[in-house]
């Protein structure tokens, strides 16, 4: 009788043990998983804020020099909601920074759509502008200036078609081909103002090498470059290569007075204790 009351008392200690330990690998594994969801929140976040931060650098410039309203409004919204991811990832909040920054990246990605039709559209303006003139003068380097300037521009074209049609949550994928395209309208651009250059420039003045630098690209314009279209000449240049004309670019006035108030859901990160960020 006792030693059927040992192995009693033997086999519950066993099953015990065997439903303790169970229960141990079991929250080991709980935590475990959460620390690896957690650690993969951090990773994105981090990743996509340093996408963000490529992708306001590079049209800072065209915002700031040719912007609309319209244009500038998208940009200080998107600029605030990656402050205020950058804020949330320091909080070690990175489910809700990776949140606010897909909403940062939707923004940017309709920003990058106006400026790139935009600047398509002045690319095409200059380079038919001076077609007409260079085919009269039969000029052989303004003629490839010209060649050039619209392969690039139709590449732009190209590249924007592919942006548009690239799946719509890859975010970040879609907006760095944007970048390719705005690169390629920009060439165009570069291209149209050096056919104008050569067209304008009397032949015993010409260079006769066609690397000009940026100052001498400036110089030039300011001399051919009608009165009513001289400014608007000046700043598509400076934004030909990526340099805001004003004294400080838009961008850095954001970061100066981010204004994050004027986010509802920065108001509700505040009302929410766990999410306290300060001032």
């Amino acid at each position: 009788m006792q030693t059927s009351q040992k192995l009693s008392r033997a086999l519950i200690v066993s099953v015990m043990t065997f439903v303790f330990a169970g229960f141990l690998s079991t929250e080991a594994s709980s935590q475990r998983t959460k620390t690896s969801q957690r650690a993969g929140e951090q990773r994105k976040a981090e990743t996509a804020l340093k996408d963000n931060r490529y992708f306001f650098y590079f049209i800072d410039s065209s915002i700031s020099n040719l912007g609309s309203d319209e244009e500038k409004k998208l940009f200080r919204e998107a600029i605030q909601r990656d402050i205020l991811a950058q804020l949330l990832y320091m909080k070690f909040q990175f489910k809700e920074s990776y949140g606010e920054i897909r909403k940062a990246q939707r923004i940017l990605i309709e920003l990058y759509g106006k400026t790139l039709v935009r600047d398509i559209g002045i690319a095409g303006g200059l380079l038919n502008a001076s077609a007409p003139r260079v085919i009269e003068l039969k000029d052989s380097r303004a003629r490839s200036y010209l060649h050039l300037g619209y392969r690039d521009m139709k590449n732009a074209q190209t590249a924007l078609m592919i942006g548009d049609n690239i799946t719509e949550k890859l975010y970040s994928m879609r907006l760095y081909q944007y970048v390719r395209a705005i690169k390629l309208a920009k060439h165009a651009k570069r291209y149209a103002f050096l056919s104008l250059i050569e067209i304008s420039t009397p032949r015993e003045e010409r260079r006769l090498v066609n690397n000009y630098s940026f100052e001498e690209i400036e110089e030039r314009l300011v001399k051919i470059g009608p009165d009513d279209s001289r400014e608007r000449y000046l700043l598509i240049h400076w934004d030909n290569y990526y340099r805001p004309k004003t004294a400080k670019s838009f961008y850095d006035e954001i970061w100066d007075n981010p204004a994050l108030q004027e986010l509802d859901d920065y108001k509700d990160y505040l009302s929410r204790k766990e999410y306290i960020i300060e001032e």
